[in-house]
């Protein structure tokens, strides 16, 4: 993803737009990609026959949150950690790492273990 800004798809989607428009005949195919971060799960499911699949996890604050992972029918599962431990779940001005909390992610890797996954692939970002 592109921090705070667009997603992958939102940045394929504006390059498509512009080489459209330079050459208006051409097909284009969208392979939105991921660093591990923001948008590897999405990117994943959209190359793939997978299942965005969620659960409320702890946020990085402590709070409640609604994080996402995928579900590959190799039962692989899918999580990446910004879903329930990102920057974005954190406030500009309670950006601390020493009072912040990563169990979120470790509670998507219980429920994908709970749902059966015998592999997990877990993007950390870039």
């Amino acid at each position: 993803s592109f921090k705070e800004s667009l997603s992958a798809p939102d940045v394929a989607e504006a390059i498509a737009r512009g080489w459209r428009r330079v050459f208006p005949q051409a097909e284009v195919l969208l392979r939105p990609l991921a660093d591990g971060g923001e948008g590897t799960v999405d990117a994943v499911l959209a190359a793939t026959a997978g299942e965005r699949r969620e659960c409320r996890v702890e946020g990085p604050l402590g709070e409640p949150t609604l994080a996402h992972w995928g579900w590959l029918d190799d039962a692989t599962a899918v999580i990446e950690m910004a879903s329930a431990s990102g920057l974005h779940l954190v406030p500009r001005d309670r950006r601390d790492a020493t009072r912040s909390s990563s169990r979120g992610t470790g509670e998507l890797i219980r429920a994908a273990l709970d749902a059966g996954a015998r592999k997990i692939i877990l993007g950390l970002g870039g």
